[in-house]
């Protein structure tokens, strides 16, 4: 045996018999039809030197997705090799399952890599531990019907670590009710036998597709079996990868006042003794903006007088309030009695007046008469009956619309500023189709939130910029 080996070389050798392209495309469309966000916050396991990682990202970047990538491998060599590919990313040294991680994840990836792992089941369930809901699991490998795994399965037996299929990824999958497979589909090419029958490349291509580290070496036993079968094998057969993606559910919140009134805590550090007098349905309260969010949006607008469109139980409008005079508008009948309430709590009811009014109808919006300034947090889901975090990738496809909505405030306010508050999921760029806007990542406490998008006719070419609010003392 060549102890002398190395897996680059080998993998190098290998590459050259298998004919007809890859399952790259494939992968590409399963997952810009799958994916939940436009920042993708992606971990992919065993990443080797990160190069098929890079031509995934790229792809995705070139489509106008943002992807931040953090990595594992447990080969030191790759791992230095993935720092130089991903600069900016997150590249680890270690066992997958030996790490604690210390956030949630939009995508985990496993490209011909989770063959390494004894215990595959908890692997998966690591991976929905640390899945954000509507996150994916993604699995290329190779199919039972690909003659590759066939070859492998005779020389080194059933039960080898290899010895996993696209098959049965989805087998183990569909035992876990948190999760559903969305997109399966097989990639079909050749591969050329011939390359294989010089002795000294079957070796290579056995350590390959042995699935073990070339240091723990290949048996002359087994080269032995392979030496029998490959002067059996035809020298062109098929070849086939499985593309699995497992899509996570989307929870419904399990609210409690208890769970609410800590969560308004955190947003209102400064009001922390109102908090358990304040009126509104769990999920409205939920979705209020931070006390620090919306002074900043208030100090932004300067004076005058504000239109909020969709204020919910008015948290945003009790802010905007102590600096401005307010007319808040939602179609919530129940909403805007909890409002009215926060109002009088706030001791802002003067400044503020709450009318029931359909953001899609132009003729009501009409009525209202004219502003300063425009702020709106329309409903981020598509549909509301869905679960809260189910938001469409698309900005526009919001209750109401984002870009109906825009387009009838503009009309009836041509001069004035307009603010939306928009979903840290969406394809922000899309908003530019609006017109010239301003792209505002928003951080508290060093955690990014969602976006501002600001529309003013002095805006000529849209820009970003990022702000930092602090709700925390910083030491």
């Amino acid at each position: 045996m060549n102890n002398k080996l190395n897996y680059e070389e080998c993998l190098k050798e290998f590459k050259k018999s298998l004919v007809g392209g890859s399952e790259f495309d494939i992968l590409i469309e399963g997952i810009i039809k799958n994916i939940s966000t436009n920042r993708i916050r992606w971990f992919d396991v065993g990443i080797g030197d990160g190069h098929y990682l890079k031509k995934i990202v790229t792809t995705l970047e070139e489509k106008g997705f943002m992807v931040e990538v953090t990595g594992i491998d447990s080969d030191e060599k790759s791992v230095e090799e993935a720092k130089v590919t991903f600069p900016n990313g997150k590249i680890i040294h270690g066992d997958f399952l030996n790490k604690d991680l210390e956030r949630k994840f939009d995508v985990f990836s496993f490209n011909q890599s989770i063959y390494y792992f004894h215990n595959k089941n908890s692997v998966i369930e690591k991976c929905l531990n640390n899945l954000a809901e509507g996150g994916l699991l993604i699995c290329v490998c190779w199919s039972k019907k690909d003659k590759i795994f066939q070859f492998h399965k005779f020389v080194f037996g059933k039960w080898t670590l290899g010895a996993f299929t696209s098959e049965n990824f989805k087998e183990l999958v569909s035992k876990n009710k948190d999760i559903d497979i969305v997109y399966d589909k097989l990639f079909k090419a050749r591969v050329d036998f011939r390359l294989w029958k010089n002795s000294a490349n079957l070796e290579k291509n056995l350590y390959v597709i042995s699935r073990i580290p070339v240091s723990e070496g290949i048996s002359e036993g087994n080269l032995e079996l392979a030496k029998e079968l490959i002067n059996k094998q035809k020298d062109n057969e098929i070849r086939v990868n499985g593309v699995v993606i497992a899509k996570k559910f989307y929870n419904i919140p399990n609210f409690t006042r208890e769970k609410i009134e800590a969560l308004l805590k955190e947003r209102f550090p400064n009001y922390t003794k109102k908090i358990p007098k304040i009126k509104g349905d769990l999920e409205a309260l939920f979705m209020g903006s931070w006390e620090k969010e919306t002074e900043y949006l208030s100090d932004y607008i300067g004076s005058g007088k504000v239109l909020e469109v969709c204020c919910a139980a008015g948290l945003k409008s009790v802010i905007l309030a102590k600096k401005h005079k307010v007319i808040a508008i939602d179609i919530n009948e129940d909403r805007l009695s909890a409002a009215k309430d926060n109002a009088l709590l706030f001791k802002v009811n003067k400044n503020v007046e709450f009318k029931k009014i359909d953001a899609e109808n132009f003729n009501e919006l009409k009525r209202l008469g004219s502003f300063d300034a425009i702020y709106v947090d329309v409903d981020w889901r598509e549909n509301l009956c869905h679960p809260i975090k189910k938001q469409n990738i698309d900005p526009f496809k919001t209750c109401p619309r984002t870009d109906k909505l825009y387009l009838n405030l503009r009309k009836l306010h041509p001069k004035i500023p307009i603010i939306f508050k928009i979903s840290p999921f969406v394809r922000i760029k899309d908003l530019t189709k609006l017109g010239p806007c301003v792209f505002e990542e928003l951080y508290i406490d060093e955690k990014f939130l969602s976006y501002n998008v600001y529309f003013d006719p002095k805006i000529k070419k849209s820009r970003w910029q990022a702000i930092h609010l602090f709700n925390k003392e910083i030491v």
